[in-house]
């Protein structure tokens, strides 16, 4: 990623206006994020293979997603950040590139990701969120997710 992150601070605070005090944005056990991530990145229409999700060091703050050259993008979760919605933003930042920072190609992997693993109520919150902070998500350029199961509903967590 080059320069600024520009959006960043939006985009944050957009998540917190689509999913604050919900289950989302509940601290879950890191198997139960696991079990997820899995179910998303396992699904056939995710473009871009295997994806570790790793714990982050003990004194780390926050999550992050890092790739080093070619190599595969590497998710890390920190331990107060340990929610199905961090995790969906982590794997946002793998579907879109890591070098997409939070701008549009980043907001339009985050709003695919959000609809498949939660429903599609839940990808219109976060839409919703996006435009109240004046962001509009990107053109999509991976497959479209499906809807699961013909009802758009979220995955069991």
């Amino acid at each position: 990623m080059s320069g600024a992150d520009l959006g960043r601070e939006a985009v944050y605070a957009a998540e917190i206006a689509a999913f604050e005090g919900t289950s989302y944005e509940t601290v879950v056990p890191f198997e139960q994020l696991l079990d997820l991530a899995r179910l998303v990145t396992g699904a056939a229409w995710w473009p871009c293979g295997a994806t570790e999700v790793v714990k982050a060091r003990r004194d780390a703050s926050s999550s992050s997603t890092r790739q080093r050259g070619s190599a595969a993008a590497v998710v890390r979760l920190a331990a107060p950040q340990m929610t199905p919605a961090t995790l969906l933003h982590e794997l946002a930042h793998v579907l879109a590139g890591v070098g997409a920072g939070h701008g549009e190609r980043f907001r339009r992997a985050h709003v695919d990701l959000v609809g498949y693993a939660f429903g599609d109520a839940e990808a219109g919150w976060l839409l919703d969120a996006y435009a109240a902070v004046g962001l509009e998500p990107g053109d999509r350029t991976w497959p479209a997710p499906p809807v699961r199961g013909g009802t758009g509903g979220p995955i069991a967590l």
